[in-house]
C-alpha cells in the first residue's frame, strides 16, 4: 500500500508529526493539496517536495521551465484536464505518453488521461509553479484568444461572409452571442487576472484591434484581434457593461460584476469613440482581496512611524497627493483599515467607491441626483461622525467644508492633486483657503508614488557609474550604505515574465505642519520656501526616499528616475550648473522622462 505524502515527508525527516497534523488541518480549511499547504505554511519548499516524491516514488522529476514541451502531445487533453489535475504531457514515446505531474498519486489523473489519449502513463514530478509556467506559455490568453478567433473566423465563412472586407463597425445580437467570441471575452478577461493587470486597453486600428494590459504600472501588449472580429468583441463587452450597443458615437460608461479565478471583480468600464472604432479601457478590482495593510506599502521603520503619528491624531486634515495611478486611494483604504473599530463611525464619499469595507459606512458619489463630494460631506455632520473621508479636494466648497470639519474636532482624509507634499499648501490657498484656516486644520500631508520592484530571482548588481553617484549625492547616508554603495538593474527571468520587475512598492514624503511651518505659512505660501523649511526639518523628499530604496535593491535607478527627480537646491552652483546645461543636469535629461505638471481630473 503506497504512503501518503504526508507520512513521506515526515519519513524523510522534511516535517515533524507536529507540523504535518498543522498542516493537514491547514489544507481542510482551504481545500488546497498538502505539497501546497506546506510550501505555503513555509514549513518546506517545492523542490524538498518534489525530492521526497521523486526518491521514495523512484519517479523522475521535470524542469518545466527548461522541457521542451510538445505541443501537439500536451493538446491531446483539454485544458480544462489539465487544470483540473494538475497534470500535462510534455511528450509521447512509442505506446507511451510522458506526463508531468504536481501529485503523481493522483491515479484518477492517471486514469483519466489514458482513457482521453490511448496511451500509457509515465508520470513524472514536477512543481505547481512551473506547471502553470507551462500551461500559460501553451494554453495562456494569446494562445486560447486565438484559438477562439480562428473558431469565430470559420463560423463566419460557413455563413458566407466576407470578412477581410474594411472594418465592421456593427454586430448583430446573434453574432455577439455566438460562443466563439464569449469565449474570447472571458480569455481577455480571465488573462488580465493571471497577468495581475489593473486595467485592459482594447485599442481600435486601421485594420485590427489591439488588447494591452497595464501590470504594475506598464502597458504591454498582449494580442492583436483581427478586424472581422472587432465589432463583436465591442459588441459584447458593451452588453456585459450595460452600455448602448446602438450608440458608437458618444463616450459611455459602464460597470461589470465578475467572478474571475475564485474572485469577485468589480469592472469599471469606459468606450470612447475614436477614429477607427471604440476605445475601451477596463479597470479592474478585485472585491475579495480589499485586505490592505499599510505595513505591505512600501512605507521604511522611519516613514511608518512619521505617519501613525499622523493618524493617530484626535482631528485635523491628512492629504494624500500625487498624479493619477500613485496609490493614494489603496493607501487610505489601508488607513482606514487600521483606524476604524467599533468604537468610532468613519464615513467615507467616493467617486467611485473602489472597495467595501467592513466597519465603514461609503457613500458613492451621483452627480445626476446632486449627490457630490460637497453635499456627502456636508450632510456628513448630521451624521455624528468620528472620521471623515472624502475621496478628493476639487474645489472650493469641498475645500471649506473639510476644513469646518477639522475644526469642529474630527479627523479628515482626502486626496489632491499636486506634484509633491509642499505643493499642497498654496494648492489650497488657491483653491480659497486662507492661511489662517489651512494652519488651524492642516496636521499633515504624503506625497506618494508607485515604484516597480526588481524581480528577487534575477535582478543584478553592478557598482553606480560616477555620474549615477553624482546624481544621488546627498540623498542616503554613507553611514548606512558606505562610500561606494552598490545598486541592482534589472534582467528578467521566467518568474517576472522577462519583465525584470514583479510588483510596486511605495516610496513617500511626509511633511509635518510643525509650529515653524505655520509662521511660514501666515507670511507665505509660496512652495519653494515652504519646501525649503520642510527639508530643513527633517522632511524626506520622494527623490531621497526612492534613493534608500534603489541602494536596499528594491527598485533600480531606472525606474526611480520614471517617477520622481533629484531635488536640487536653487543655489547660485545648481543655477550655473543648468545654465551651462552640463554635468548631472544633462544626464538627468537623457535619462529621466519629464513628468505631467497638470493632471487630468477624471474619475476613471
Amino acid at each position: 500500500m503506497q504512503k501518503k505524502l504526508g507520512e513521506m515527508l515526515v519519513d524523510a525527516g522534511v516535517l515533524t508529526l507536529e507540523q504535518l497534523q498543522e498542516s493537514l488541518e491547514a489544507q481542510r480549511e482551504s481545500g488546497k493539496r498538502l505539497g501546497e499547504v506546506v510550501v505555503d505554511l513555509q514549513m518546506t519548499t517545492e523542490d524538498d517536495v518534489q525530492d521526497v516524491l521523486a526518491n521514495q516514488l523512484g519517479i523522475e522529476k521535470v524542469n518545466l521551465y527548461e522541457e521542451k514541451i510538445d505541443t501537439d502531445s500536451a493538446r491531446l487533453i483539454s485544458s480544462d484536464m489539465i487544470t483540473r489535475h494538475q497534470a500535462m504531457p510534455i511528450r509521447q514515446e512509442g505506446n507511451n505518453i510522458i506526463v508531468a505531474m504536481v501529485d503523481p498519486l493522483n491515479l484518477l489523473a492517471i486514469d483519466d488521461i489514458r482513457l482521453s489519449t490511448g496511451l500509457d502513463v509515465v508520470p513524472r514530478i514536477t512543481s505547481p509553479h512551473a506547471l502553470k509556467f507551462a500551461y500559460d506559455q501553451l494554453f495562456g490568453v494569446t494562445a486560447e484568444a486565438e484559438k477562439h478567433m480562428e473558431e469565430y473566423r470559420q463560423e463566419q465563412i460557413k455563413k458566407g461572409y466576407v470578412i477581410d472586407e474594411a472594418l465592421i463597425d456593427k454586430a448583430t445580437l446573434a453574432e455577439v452571442e455566438q460562443a466563439p467570441i464569449v469565449k474570447l471575452v472571458d480569455t481577455v478577461l480571465t488573462g488580465a487576472v493571471d497577468h495581475r493587470a489593473s486595467d485592459i486597453h482594447l485599442e481600435p486600428k486601421e485594420d485590427h484591434a489591439v488588447v494591452r494590459y497595464r501590470v504594475d504600472g506598464m502597458l504591454h501588449r498582449i494580442l492583436t484581434i483581427p478586424r472581422h472580429a472587432v465589432a463583436a468583441v465591442t459588441a459584447r463587452l458593451k452588453i456585459m457593461a450595460r452600455c448602448d450597443t446602438s450608440e458608437r458615437r458618444k463616450p459611455q460608461d459602464g460597470r461589470i460584476d465578475l467572478s474571475l479565478r475564485d474572485n469577485q471583480f468589480d469592472i469599471r468600464f469606459s468606450v470612447v469613440p475614436t477614429i477607427f472604432g471604440e476605445k475601451i479601457v477596463m479597470r479592474l478590482l478585485n472585491k475579495t482581496s480589499a485586505n490592505f495593510k499599510l505595513t505591505d506599502l512600501g512605507f521604511d521603520e522611519e516613514e511608518m512611524a512619521t505617519f501613525n503619528d499622523l493618524t493617530s491624531r484626535p482631528h485635523g486634515i491628512i492629504l494624500i497627493t500625487g498624479p493619477t495611478g500613485s496609490g493614494k486611494s489603496t493607501t487610505l483604504i489601508a488607513t482606514l483599515s487600521k483606524i476604524a473599530t467599533e468604537t468610532v463611525n468613519v464615513m467615507t464619499v467616493e467617486d467611485p467607491v473602489e472597495y467595501q469595507l467592513d466597519r465603514i459606512n461609503q457613500v458613492h458619489v451621483n452627480s445626476k441626483v446632486g449627490l457630490t463630494f460637497a453635499t456627502a460631506l456636508r450632510t456628513f455632520m448630521r451624521q455624528d461622525p468620528d472620521i471623515i473621508m472624502v475621496g478628493e479636494i476639487r474645489d472650493y466648497e469641498t475645500a471649506d467644508l473639510a476644513v469646518n470639519a477639522a475644526l469642529t474636532g474630527h479627523l479628515v482624509f482626502s486626496t489632491l492633486h499636486t506634484n509633491d507634499a509642499p505643493g499642497s499648501i498654496p494648492r489650497l490657498n488657491n483653491l480659497g483657503v486662507p492661511p489662517f484656516l489651512i494652519n488651524a486644520s492642516v496636521i499633515g500631508i504624503m506625497a506618494q508614488r508607485l515604484a516597480r520592484k526588481l524581480c528577487q530571482h534575477c535582478k543584478q548588481s553592478y557598482t553606480p557609474s560616477a555620474e549615477e553617484l553624482e546624481l544621488i549625492r546627498g540623498a542616503y547616508s554613507q553611514a548606512e550604505f558606505g562610500d561606494h554603495p552598490v545598486m541592482y538593474r534589472a534582467k528578467g527571468c521566467k518568474f517576472c515574465n522577462h519583465l525584470g520587475y514583479a510588483g510596486r512598492n511605495g516610496i513617500f514624503e511626509i511633511f509635518r505642519m510643525t509650529n515653524e511651518m505655520r509662521a511660514l505659512v501666515m507670511r507665505s505660501t509660496a512652495i519653494h520656501e515652504v519646501k525649503r523649511l520642510a527639508r530643513s526639518q527633517g522632511m524626506l523628499t520622494l527623490w531621497e526616499s526612492g534613493v534608500k530604496k534603489v541602494l536596499r535593491g528594491v527598485t533600480s535607478l531606472e525606474e526611480l528616475l520614471r517617477i520622481a527627480r533629484p531635488d536640487y537646491e536653487e543655489d547660485s552652483e545648481a543655477a550655473e550648473e543648468a545654465a551651462s546645461g552640463g554635468g548631472v543636469r544633462a544626464f538627468l535629461a537623457e535619462a529621466a522622462p519629464t513628468l505631467a505638471e497638470v493632471e487630468s481630473f477624471s474619475s476613471f
